[in-house]
């Protein structure tokens, strides 16, 4: 079956993605609005934003410090790979970040932002549509990105004539060890065709943004993909992602799960 890349990994830009920590950040001060927000901070948000949709590489890691670090173990090297082979598949990626909050911490802002990343992808004959919502956070000092955390993300990438409408039930953390509920449930009646399917629960770390999964698709028996998950024993983050297949319509959905202490 066909290889798949947890598309919320991939989309990075935007606000150039960020990551959630289990570690909070020290000493800040109340959350401000957007109406408030410093000039350099809407100015460096804008310059993110119109570089990511010029699919410009060299001029988005200029917005970067040299020291930046992504809690999902990129750095400014592995990001400019991982961008390569985005925009190579998706060629018409489009950006749109919204500011949500912002704080200052010292000599450094920290602000929270909702990235919205829409296009398509021709493979093999087929036209996938991809669209992601993204709730992030970033560390910004002396006008550079320096740190990224990604609060929470919801993908979905569609194929065929009529994909599968779909409801996805899972919690945004859970503590260590413990189980949890993944739920992908299919809108639409079940007709007289057969629905295929399979979910896929992982870790993520930086090989994952350019190695694909594999699916092995199983045939559903009841009108969705209903998992248990198993929290590790030690905090992480995961993706749980899942794809369903009904006639020459077929839906992946990606989310990610916090795991903590």
């Amino acid at each position: 079956m066909p290889n798949f890349k947890p598309l919320s990994a991939l989309f990075w830009t935007s606000l150039l993605l960020t990551i959630i920590s289990p570690v909070a950040i020290p000493s800040v001060a109340k959350a401000e609005t957007p109406e408030n927000a410093p000039t350099e901070l809407k100015k460096i948000i804008g310059e993110i934003d119109t570089a990511a949709n010029a699919q410009n590489i060299e001029s988005l890691l200029k917005l970067n410090s040299p020291n930046f670090t992504n809690s999902d173990g990129l750095d400014n090297k592995k990001l400019s790979q991982v961008l390569a082979n985005l925009w190579k598949e998706y060629p018409n990626l489009r950006y749109t970040t919204q500011l949500l909050s912002w704080e200052k911490d010292k000599d450094k802002i920290v602000a929270q932002t909702e990235t919205k990343i829409q296009g398509t992808s021709q493979q093999k004959g087929r036209t996938f549509q991809m669209s992601s919502t993204i709730k992030s956070r970033q560390t910004f000092q002396d006008n550079y990105l320096l740190k990224q955390e990604i609060l929470t993300e919801n993908t979905e990438i569609k194929s065929g004539n009529k994909p599968p409408e779909v409801e996805v039930n899972l919690p945004v953390q859970v503590k260590v060890g413990q189980q949890f509920d993944f739920e992908v449930i299919i809108k639409e009646p079940l007709t007289n065709q057969i629905s295929v399917g399979y979910a896929l629960q992982e870790k993520i770390d930086s090989a994952k943004y350019l190695q694909p999964s594999e699916f092995d698709l199983e045939v559903l028996q009841a009108g969705g993909l209903f998992k248990r998950g198993q929290a590790p024993s030690t905090p992480e983050n995961q993706w749980l992602s899942a794809i369903l297949v009904q006639g020459d319509g077929m839906t992946i959905v990606t989310r990610r799960l916090r795991i903590e202490r």
